[in-house]
């Protein structure tokens, strides 16, 4: 009887074990790091891993990076244009202005997003290379007019260029208190910006002919908030925005509203007023867009190096101009970082200097001359040459 007992209380045992180490038991793996938004790893995480969102090939936009333009670089490189000479006068230029979407902003109110369009009016040229400008506000203020200066330095160089508005605001922000908002309300605000700009995009790809420009040669130009949408664009996808607030894409839509239409093609990235993406990590050899960066060392806006944004002690960290650049020369892309070692946000450029150094830049670009140049002030202090 005794020897019954142990025995079945035996197999009870061995059986608990086997059914303890069985597939429906075992322990769940440990959970992946939490990461802040920014991409600062979350104080509790001693595991030194991050997030990877490398390999999503940006499935959320008909962005093409190989769709053939219809002017070559080379035939851009050989053009008379497209430098930093002057070939038009501003009584040769031609403005048109319209909306190209409506939407919903904030607090759900439908509005109009316009855009200002300026090209040389009696260009022969068919397809020009098309610039398209995000301006300045921190979400919250600016308008379109703030970029035509510099679009019409570039229109007279030759460019087809166009500046949008894009919804602003975001519950607890304003133009006096840019820090009273919170995280979820700024990404959010970032995310609308990103959609306005894909959508912009699109227009202009499917009337590439009515306004005489190339789909295939089109830049992002972007001030401020504005350099952190036309940043977000390129290096993010839903996902992306999804790990810093899951639920963004049920919430908001797609982050490309359109999807559809005239392929297009982003051929470089123009920065002004300062520089800001979330991680550095987002940009990978696959994605890497030829970048001019401007800003002050002590941006007290957006960071140069790293730190919060808008220098509000409760917004996420995003990393600056500096750690961009770098990570543009580790893969070996072209760049141009003009920093002025100075406090303050505003820069004390000409609208016709960043005009010249953003049309310099592209001719280089477009003439296969790919160098990583650093200029403080005016002064240049290194020019690398890629091979």
């Amino acid at each position: 009887m005794l020897r019954t007992i142990y025995l079945k209380s035996l197999f009870l045992i061995l059986t608990g074990l086997f059914v303890s180490c069985g597939e429906g038991t075992i322990p769940p793996p440990p959970p992946k790091p939490i990461e802040q938004p920014g991409g600062e790893p979350d104080p509790t995480d001693t595991t030194g891993n991050t997030i990877d969102t490398t390999t999503n090939p940006k499935p959320d936009t008909i962005i093409i990076d190989t769709l053939k333009p219809r002017n070559s670089n080379r035939f851009l490189a050989l053009s008379k244009g497209f430098g930093a000479t002057n070939i038009y006068s501003e009584a040769q230029l031609s403005n048109k202005t319209g909306i190209y979407t409506k939407a919903r902003d904030y607090i759900g109110r439908a509005v109009n997003l316009d855009y200002s369009f300026i090209a040389p009016a009696n260009d022969t040229l068919q397809y020009r290379p098309f610039v398209l400008m995000v301006h300045e506000g921190a979400f919250l203020f600016g308008e379109l007019g703030n970029e035509l200066g510099k679009a019409r330095w570039l229109a007279r160089k030759g460019y087809a260029t166009a500046s949008i508005n894009y919804r602003l605001g975001f519950n607890g922000g304003s133009q006096a208190n840019s820090c009273g908002g919170n995280n979820l309300e700024v990404i959010q605000a970032i995310y609308r910006g990103v959609q306005d700009t894909y959508t912009a995009l699109h227009y202009f790809a499917d009337k590439s002919e009515t306004f005489g420009i190339d789909p295939g040669q089109m830049i992002l130009a972007g001030s401020s908030a504005g350099a952190i949408i036309i940043s977000a664009l390129v290096y993010m996808d839903e996902s992306d925005f999804e790990a810093l607030q899951p639920g963004i894409v049920k919430t908001l839509g797609p982050l490309d509203p359109v999807k559809t239409g005239t392929e297009f093609r982003v051929r470089a990235l123009l920065s002004y007023l300062g520089y800001a993406i979330f991680k550095t990590s987002y940009i990978r050899n696959s994605n890497a867009k030829p970048t001019v960066f401007f800003q002050r060392t002590g941006d007290t806006v957006l960071p140069y190096q790293q730190g919060n944004l808008f220098s509000c002690g409760s917004y996420f960290w995003m990393q600056g101009a500096k750690p961009a650049s770098d990570r543009l020369k580790t893969l070996g892309k072209p760049f141009e970082l003009n920093y002025q070692p100075e406090k303050g946000h505003i820069l004390s450029y000409t609208e016709e200097h960043v005009a010249n150094r953003y049309a310099q830049f592209m001719k280089r670009f477009w003439s296969d001359n790919r160098r990583q140049i650093t200029i403080e002030n005016f002064k240049t202090l290194e020019d690398i040459q890629l091979p």
